[in-house]
């Protein structure tokens, strides 16, 4: 049990936001958030050493230049004749596309990919339906959706998803199999919506961001393997070394609307940056996923021990929703009073652990739209940092959040900074 099942949604809904309360009230105080988790890893490296902290997002965020690539990037003319051309061709294969039917465009990052695909294939009026298995999808795609001028609509589970193409009309169907909080939607029901979907003559877009650790762990295929999607985009930073970007694999009659919204407004990845990402993919791993997945199957046990159902595998990492940690610390607190809402207790633990053990996870350094989920993900250092040290770390967050239940001001300061 993966945790990742639910009964499905029988209408088409707005997803549920990221909730706000008195401490975090919006992206403006996200974003601040976000910069001052960034400080405190600033002073903590810069103090103690790179060895003083310990990456438990997922994410590397490396730019894997070699040392002959920067004498071929004297200009853009030299980028054209040593690089162009070359990331595509390893974008295309690595999802399992076919440089015959598909071409590619390399973003600056999942959001900017995905905005370039809506640019392109949603019209104003247009209807977007979405299907993921639990959670919600990225905002990026719903921002993206409405950017475009379509309506944004979201089920959970292929049933409803089926319920809602025979109730309304649709132009777009977009499918996430591995949510940013890592709720998974098994491969064979994605080939099933899939199916659905193109038997009303739908265009099929995979948010497959996490296609790197869900292929690897889940043992599945590749995104365009999973059936006959239209697009896929797929992060480069995600278990995968390279910097904050993306690819846009699509069908050839399609990549170059796509490829002209991405050129158009600046989305596309620059020329060191594009290097970066061509570097990021020829050194690809998967092992190193297979060895994180398999501490963080131990480290489940170990935590459905501890914390009980609430406890759900995330991909190559363990995850409580926001909601559930937040319960996890009342219980603890007894019920006591606090104006902190479920989303801040999940995030004020994370700025906990970062403080006493170094520890960083996504709400320390995401921006408006990172999920607040209580998530441990063990590559790339959770082999470095060992079991028992992220348990103990767990369980002092879990302290020190009912310790500041009653203390707003003291959270604010902890997410914050002083003032």
């Amino acid at each position: 049990m993966d945790g990742t099942r639910a009964a499905p949604m029988m209408t088409a809904t707005e997803p549920e936001s990221y909730g706000y309360g008195r401490v975090i009230s919006g992206p403006e105080v996200e974003t601040r958030k976000a910069l001052y988790g960034r400080r405190l890893i600033r002073e903590r490296i810069l103090a103690r050493g790179e060895e003083s902290v310990y990456n438990l997002t997922g994410l590397v965020r490396a730019f894997p230049l070699e040392p002959g690539d920067l004498p071929k990037l004297t200009s853009h003319l030299a980028f054209y004749a040593y690089f162009s051309g070359r990331a595509e061709e390893l974008a295309i294969r690595h999802t399992g596309g076919d440089e015959q039917r598909h071409g590619a465009v390399l973003c600056n990052r999942v959001t900017s990919g995905m905005l370039g695909v809506m640019l392109a294939l949603v019209r104003r009026g247009d209807s977007v339906l979405s299907l993921v298995a639990r959670g919600r999808s990225h905002p990026c795609v719903q921002q993206a959706v409405e950017l475009a001028g379509g309506s944004f609509q979201e089920v959970q589970g292929v049933e409803a998803l089926e319920q809602a193409i025979g109730e309304s009309e649709w132009n777009l169907v977009v499918i996430t199999p591995l949510t940013p909080q890592k709720y998974h939607l098994p491969a064979p029901e994605v080939a099933r919506a899939i199916s659905r979907a193109k038997a009303r003559g739908l265009p099929v877009i995979l948010d497959d961001a996490h296609m790197a650790s869900r292929s690897v762990f889940y043992e599945e295929p590749l995104s365009l393997e999973l059936g006959d999607a239209d697009v896929t985009v797929w992060s480069l930073d995600k278990h995968v070394p390279g910097p904050r970007s993306a690819a846009v694999v699509a069908k050839r009659e399609l990549i170059t609307a796509i490829r002209t919204q991405v050129f158009q407004y600046g989305l596309e990845a620059q020329t060191g940056h594009y290097v970066a990402c061509l570097r990021g993919i020829e050194r690809y791993d998967p092992e190193r996923i297979r060895r994180a997945g398999d501490l963080a199957r131990q480290l489940f046990r170990r935590f459905r021990a501890r914390y009980g159902d609430s406890v759900y595998l995330a991909g190559p990492g363990v995850a409580i929703s926001a909601q559930d940690f937040g319960e996890l610390v009342l219980a603890r607190a007894r019920r006591a009073p606090t104006t902190l809402v479920r989303e801040e207790m999940s995030v004020a633990a994370c700025f906990v652990m970062l403080r006493d053990y170094g520890i960083v996870t996504i709400p320390i350094t995401g921006f408006p739209g990172a999920a607040p989920t209580f998530r441990l993900m063990m590559h790339p250092d959770g082999e470095r940092l060992g079991l028992e040290a992220i348990e103990e770390a767990a369980e002092r967050a879990i302290d020190g959040v009912v310790a500041l239940l009653g203390d707003a001001d003291a959270v604010r300061e902890l997410l914050l900074g002083p003032e």
